[in-house]
């Protein structure tokens, strides 16, 4: 008995590998019962395409129009179209704060069709001061609609496919801007300036009858609620919207003057050729980005997007300095910041939904829009000053700088605190 064998213990039947192929199984088929592709959310792709679409058809050509028709110096035709970003930034809270309180969708309609019309204000819009009123209008109406929109198709994608679905409807945009500054100057080169006007009217008309024909559920509202900050703006996302907003401050840096930095590299196509390169990383990593950041992935996103960003940044600072290679080092900047902000952009937003209620998806997409459009702005001005005092490759290590704080303050700060307060 001393010396008898004890019986070996029965190796455990390890259940992990089977319930994570569980898990992949119900998720697959969750996913196959809760389409991405219905007919709203076809609808909304529509009409947002047509919407920036009808936008960037006059956008390249408004300076022309500005300095050919009422004779003003290129400073003050800039001054004058910066007024739209500033109006659009204005509005943004406000109308968070109605979005949350009625029907997004009635509410989307008419914004659309008041932008709309603005067009036919271009065309009527004989004095300077006519055009510049104009031009306010429709920004707040711009801005107004961004809002309205990103808290709109929410309430249409599954919940399960959120990243993929936001990823999907930038796209809609992304296209717009690739398509619409080219088409528009095609006609200014052979057409009177009245036919932009008379153009971005009739896509915006169309992308209006699309908006119509969505139909979205029936999103909570917070109607009797008491009045704070927090209606106008995601209290709870400002932490994180400091961490967008470093990106933004890089890429209103690229985006302002890269042109004049492709002249000074003698890049062939330069600002031309530099966007659509953008638009096709864009495009690839917003087609792979959204299913990752559905899986739960969204932290890892980030840090890769802001990662590829930074190192971008700096590849456009050395394009001056190494011969033989500025042409090579601009377009692979202009894929790889493609690539970077096509995961940045949905992973931020879905950040910001996750942290709010449903009640306050306006207001998150508020605080989300608000963010990049403050960066962007810093940008610009940052950028003129840093160029005055020490030349125009600076900028983009200033970019690729912020784009490294962004990343440290992300893996410090912004991590933890969406992890501890995110809702879903």
């Amino acid at each position: 008995m001393l010396f008898s064998k004890k019986p070996k213990p029965k190796p455990k039947f390890r259940l992990e590998p089977f319930r994570r192929f569980s898990l992949f199984l119900q998720r697959t088929f969750e996913s196959r019962k809760t389409p991405l592709w219905t007919k709203n959310f076809v609808f909304i792709n529509i009409s947002n395409f047509l919407l920036f679409f009808s936008f960037y058809l006059l956008m390249p050509t408004l300076p022309f129009y500005l300095t050919d028709i009422f004779n003003i110096q290129n400073t003050h035709a800039g001054l004058i179209i910066a007024v739209y970003v500033l109006a659009s930034t204005i509005i943004k809270p406000i109308t968070a704060f109605f979005a949350d309180a009625f029907d997004r969708k009635r509410i989307y309609v008419f914004l659309f069709f008041i932008f709309t019309a603005l067009y036919a204000g271009y065309i009527i819009a004989v004095t300077l001061i006519l055009f510049i009123i104009v031009r306010i209008l429709q920004g707040f109406a711009f801005g107004a609609l961004m809002t309205v929109s990103n808290a709109l198709v929410i309430d249409i994608i599954p919940r399960r496919r959120q990243g993929e679905g936001i990823g999907y409807f930038g796209l809609s945009g992304t296209f717009a801007m690739s398509m619409g500054p080219f088409i528009g100057l095609l006609f200014y080169d052979y057409f009177d300036f009245h036919y932009i006007f008379y153009a971005s009217l009739f896509c915006g008309a169309i992308g209006g009858l699309f908006a119509i024909l969505v139909k979205a559920p029936l999103a909570e509202k917070t109607k009797n609620e008491p009045i704070t900050l927090d209606r106008f703006l995601l209290i709870k996302g400002l932490p994180i919207g400091l961490n967008y907003l470093f990106l933004a401050i890089a890429y209103g840096m690229l985006t302002t003057y890269v042109a004049m930095y492709g002249k000074e590299l003698n890049v062939w196509g330069s600002s031309g050729i530099f966007f659509i390169v953008l638009s096709i990383g864009l495009i690839i990593s917003r087609l792979f980005s959204g299913k990752h950041i559905d899986k739960g992935r969204v932290l890892e996103i980030i840090k890769l997007g802001n990662i590829f960003a930074a190192f971008a940044f700096f590849l456009l600072f050395f394009a001056d300095k190494i011969p033989h290679s500025q042409s090579l080092m601009f377009f692979m900047a202009a894929l790889l910041i493609g690539l970077s902000y096509g995961m940045i952009f949905p992973s931020f937003n879905v950040m910001f939904i996750s942290l709010a209620p449903n009640s306050r998806r306006a207001a998150a997409s508020s605080t989300y829009l608000t963010s990049w459009d403050l960066g962007i702005g810093l940008g610009i001005v940052f950028g003129g000053k840093i160029i005055d005092a020490i030349n125009i490759s600076s900028i983009y290590a200033f970019a690729g700088l912020a784009a490294i704080i962004s990343v440290l303050y992300f893996v410090s700060i912004s991590s933890g605190y969406f992890v501890k307060n995110k809702l879903r």
